[in-house]
């Protein structure tokens, strides 16, 4: 199945009928436009009758020519900025699907089995990649935590429980008092370790970014079966190169995310477009009343309504109708893991049944560790 949303629908069915897009409400800035736009077509109506009494108050045409001119040129500019980040978040997020499909694959065909635990390492290695992809999508929507029914099945309990607790029980690149980096002797070294830190005033108690942690585990998982010797150095060095990519990925779309529009240019736009709308009545020097008042709104919806859409479209990553469709991509993911862990593996474990179908059910053990009677299932068909 292709998940393809390059075209989305531009109709609306309703009673038999199909509507184009002139007529839609949804995905539109009507409801974003409509108050200030109600505003200055009022203004527009007081200005009119104004006009009317005063005809000697009314400004040259050809002046508010020149100004459109160079009011249109700051309204491109800001639509431009704005698209430009909404297609840098569709590629990016391009490359972050394909490269977690790939590292699935790599996974999948690379790493040997040699015992249960290389099994079950192995698959959660496996769900740990789309693990990324899903949080990487709730991090851009400011989405904290691991409520969310996406995770389910796919982290271990025992990263949960690391992510949970207050204590990181990993401290990764710690380095204690004795001059070991080994995990063990950072906690052994702990209470003296943030003691060292405090003094030294580097330590900082904000939490790393679920996506940054998962990369660890990867990574971890990367350096083990490079240790156990269950896969060949080339691949070894193919798939640090797919978690840096995965990293460089998250980088980039957190550049988009906290890169706003200067406030400088957002400001001056503002001041040129309103200051446009309240002078445009003056030039209208028409005696009928109900044509400054169509112009005046057409021009004000069409004005404001392109600032609107650059403010829509310049965070790609959220919920609207114009967002990028994040749970699709992720969705993809999740096929790609699916028929992964429906096969068997090239290296799998040389086991009567595969684990994932039978004796060792990942789905259901939330890919920590394989059930007991797994165990014994699978010594019995060694013997």
């Amino acid at each position: 199945m292709i998940i393809d949303n390059a075209s989305p629908s531009n109709v609306v069915s309703a009673f038999g009928l199909v509507w184009p897009d002139a007529l839609r409400i949804r995905g539109s800035v009507i409801r974003i436009a409509f108050p200030p736009v109600f505003i200055m077509t009022g203004y527009g109506v007081g200005i009119a009758f104004l006009i009317k009494s005063h005809p000697e108050y009314a400004i040259s045409l050809t002046v508010m020519s020149l100004i459109s001119l160079v009011l249109s040129l700051l309204l491109v500019f800001r639509t431009n900025s704005a698209y430009d980040r909404y297609w840098e978040g569709r590629k990016i997020w391009q490359d972050l699907k394909v490269s977690s499909r790939n590292l699935i694959r790599s996974f999948w065909v690379s790493v040997m089995e040699n015992s249960i635990e290389d099994s079950v390492m192995k698959r959660q290695a496996m769900k740990n990649v789309a693990a990324f992809a899903i949080s990487v999508k709730h991090y851009l929507r400011g989405e904290d935590g691991l409520d969310y029914a996406d995770y389910d099945g796919l982290l271990s309990p025992e990263f949960r429980l690391q992510y949970t607790s207050r204590n990181n029980a990993y401290n990764y690149g710690a380095i204690p008092a004795s001059g070991s980096n080994s995990p063990e002797m950072v906690v052994s070294h702990g209470s003296h370790l943030h003691i060292q830190q405090t003094a030294e005033g580097w330590e900082r108690s904000a939490d790393t970014p679920l996506p940054s942690q998962v990369l660890y585990e990867l990574q971890k998982f990367c350096e083990h079966i490079q240790d156990n010797h269950l896969i060949h150095v080339q691949f070894y060095a193919s798939l640090l190169t797919s978690i840096n990519t995965l990293g460089t990925l998250v980088g980039s779309c957190e550049r988009i995310v906290s890169t706003p529009i200067p406030l400088a240019y957002r400001i001056h736009l503002h001041h040129a477009l309103y200051l446009y709308l309240l002078v445009l009545p003056w030039a209208l020097d028409f005696k009928s009343v109900a044509k400054t008042i169509v112009i005046q709104f057409v021009v004000s919806f069409m004005m404001i309504g392109i600032d609107c859409i650059s403010r829509e479209i310049q965070n790609p990553f959220g919920y609207d109708a114009n967002d990028l469709p994040l749970d699709n991509y992720c969705e993809s993911v999740l096929i790609e893991l699916s028929y992964a862990l429906r096969h068997r593996a090239p290296k799998a474990l040389d086991i009567a049944e595969d684990t994932m179908s039978n004796s060792v059910d990942i789905s259901k053990t939330g890919g920590g560790a394989a059930p007991p009677g797994a165990l014994a299932t699978a010594g019995t068909g060694s013997s």
